[in-house]
C-alpha cells in the first residue's frame, strides 16, 4: 500500500485525503493518505518520521511551501520557479520535489475554455501562489502579463523573477480596458474581503478566476456577479494539481474532474 499525507497548519479542513483516496478507487490503488499536522519548524522532524515509517510521498500546504526548497535532493522547473514545492517524492537519495500549482491551473483553463496564449492576464496578489503560477502560465505565451499588489514594492520584486512581466501598485493601471483575464490570487476571501480591483481595467468580455474555493472564494464571486463578469472558482485548481501530484507518484493521472461532485466548480 502507498502511503502518503498532507503536511500543513492548520490542515484538519483539506480535502486532500478525500480528493486522493478518491483518486486510489479510480486506478485500482491501494493509498492510504492522512492529513497531518505540522506546525512550523517542525517539518524536517516530521518527514524523517513519516519516511522511517514507510512514507513515500506527501502534499505541503501553509506554512511549509517555501521551507521544503532547502530539503529536497532535486528539484523539478516548477518548484524551482516558484521557490516553493507543493508535491514531495521519497527517492533512494532523499526528496524530490515538485510543484503541480501552476500545472494544475492550466488544466482546468483548458476545462473551462480560458485561452491564455495571446491573453492579457491581471494577476492581483504577489504572494506564493502567484508565484506557483507564473512559470507554467508564461509557457503558454500570454500576450501580456501584469501584477498588481497593495505594496507595488512586493509585487515588482516577484515579476523581477520572470522575464516578460510587470507590476505595480493599483495606482499604477491603466484605465482603458487593458485586461481580458482576471485572476485574484490574494488570500483576502478568507477575511470576506475582496482586493481593490476597479472593473474598468478590463475588457468587454472578460473572465476572471480566483485561486480560492468554497467559503473563501464567495467574497469575490458576489463582485463579480455585481459587475456581469464570469468567474471560477480555484476548486478545479485544485483538483487538477491533485491529479498531477497523485501521477508524480504513481505514474498514473487519475481524471480529476470526475470529482466534481466534491465541490462547488
Amino acid at each position: 500500500m502507498l502511503k502518503l499525507a498532507v503536511f500543513g497548519d492548520p490542515v484538519a479542513h483539506s480535502l486532500s485525503p478525500r480528493i486522493h483516496s478518491a483518486f486510489a478507487r479510480q486506478l485500482g490503488l491501494a493509498v492510504d493518505y492522512r492529513a497531518i499536522a505540522v506546525p512550523a519548524g517542525q517539518l524536517p522532524a516530521a518527514l524523517a518520521s513519516f519516511r522511517a515509517d514507510g512514507g513515500s510521498g506527501a502534499n505541503l500546504t501553509v506554512p511549509h511551501k517555501q521551507d521544503a526548497v532547502a530539503l529536497c535532493d532535486r528539484l523539478d522547473r516548477a518548484a524551482r520557479q516558484a521557490g516553493a514545492v507543493n508535491t514531495l517524492v521519497a527517492e533512494e537519495e532523499g526528496w524530490h520535489g515538485c510543484n503541480t500549482d501552476g500545472a494544475g491551473l492550466l488544466l482546468d483553463l483548458d476545462r473551462l475554455g480560458l485561452s491564455i496564449e495571446a491573453a492579457r492576464i491581471l494577476i492581483v496578489g504577489a504572494g506564493g501562489a502567484t508565484a506557483g503560477i507564473l512559470g507554467p502560465l508564461l509557457d503558454r505565451r500570454p500576450a501580456a502579463i501584469h501584477l498588481a499588489n497593495r505594496h507595488r514594492e512586493r509585487a515588482q520584486a516577484l515579476a523581477a523573477r520572470f522575464h516578460g512581466v510587470s507590476a505595480g501598485g493599483f495606482d499604477d493601471l491603466p484605465t482603458d480596458r487593458s485586461f481580458d483575464l482576471l485572476i485574484q490570487a490574494t488570500s483576502l476571501g478568507h477575511l470576506g474581503k475582496v482586493p481593490a480591483i476597479e472593473p474598468r481595467w478590463l475588457q468587454v468580455g472578460a473572465a476572471a478566476y480566483d485561486l480560492n474555493y468554497g467559503q473563501a472564494h464567495r467574497p469575490f464571486a458576489a463582485w463579480c456577479k455585481r459587475q456581469d463578469l464570469p468567474v471560477f472558482s480555484g476548486f478545479g485548481m485544485l483538483l487538477g494539481q491533485a491529479a498531477l501530484a497523485f501521477e508524480e507518484w504513481t505514474g498514473k493521472r487519475p481524471d480529476p474532474w470526475a470529482l466534481a461532485s466534491l465541490g462547488n466548480l
